[in-house]
């Protein structure tokens, strides 16, 4: 998430921070804060640290990950932003099935192998019915130049087919 927070705030003149500290009473807190560098205006947010009553044979590892997700969710608030996918409490099927390859949303490259680039041309095809014209013309110069087959031109042209049919 950082990665792609930091460029953008950096590009508007703001800085985040996050120290770990403590409250006056003793509580540990992550103190975030987001920082305008020219005006020295900042916002800044406060959250406990939460650690679990059992720290494991690992503690440091135990409270670093604490650390770790309340810096993530202390951004997360004081930007007003929530990340795509936050998987830390569904199930591994769950995640899997979320984490499955893409369709590709561009024509297929001429550098792909024939089964690939079929597959490809097919899924471009019922994604991107505005595009049939561009397709047939690409399809005709793969053909042409060997890269596929006579019988996986024709499962695309059925696609493109249906498509048109819709």
């Amino acid at each position: 998430m950082l990665s792609v927070i930091q460029p953008v705030l950096h590009k508007n003149g703001l800085i985040l921070i996050q120290p770990p500290t403590s409250t006056c009473d003793g509580v540990s807190i992550i103190l975030t804060r987001l920082i305008h560098v020219e005006s020295g205006q900042e916002i800044t947010s406060e959250l406990p640290i939460f650690l679990p009553d059992d720290m494991g044979n690992k503690p440091m590892f135990t409270w670093g990950g604490s650390l770790t997700y309340g810096r993530r969710y202390a951004i997360k608030m004081i930007l007003g932003i929530e990340a795509d996918m936050d998987c830390n409490t569904e199930p591994v099927e769950v995640i899997e099935k979320k984490n499955q390859p893409v369709v590709k949303t561009e024509p297929p490259k001429a550098s792909e192998d024939g089964e690939a680039l079929t597959k490809q041309f097919i899924a471009y095809v019922k994604k991107n019915p505005d595009k049939v014209d561009s397709v047939k013309t690409r399809l005709s110069d793969r053909y042409g130049e060997g890269k596929i087959t006579e019988k996986q031109r024709d499962l695309i042209l059925q696609a493109i087919l249906e498509t048109e049919d819709k």
